[in-house]
């Protein structure tokens, strides 16, 4: 398998490595989920507290307006397991496309 991968072109084997890490990068985000979702313990904290959500949503409005109700909102959503597990997808989808831009650079170079 390693010596088929050497055989390659430089531009081949930078778009295999794309692939992997593609790959590897969707792996990871899936066991991060279920692994974060699936030891998750129901703990009592402020945060599940009844009205407690609503309460801080009023006075960070009253505080910041609506752009401080969005960046609450958006901070919730991205530190949620599911946004997590996003955030690990969205790495490694931007790790891989430098492989493949590498890659197209090396073919459009060996063109002219």
């Amino acid at each position: 398998m390693l010596t088929r991968f050497r055989a390659l072109k430089r531009s081949d084997q930078l778009r295999a490595i794309g692939w992997l890490v593609l790959a590897s990068g969707a792996i990871a985000a899936v066991a991060f989920y279920v692994v974060t979702v699936m030891g998750a313990d129901p703990a009592l904290s402020d945060a599940s507290a009844l009205g407690y959500t609503r309460s801080m949503h009023h006075q960070m409005g009253v505080m910041m307006g609506q752009f401080g109700l969005m960046l609450m909102e958006w901070q919730e959503a991205l530190t949620s397991a599911l946004g997590e597990a996003l955030t690990i997808v969205v790495c490694g989808a931007l790790a891989a496309a430098y492989f493949f831009r590498v890659a197209w650079v090396i073919d459009h170079e060996g063109e002219e």
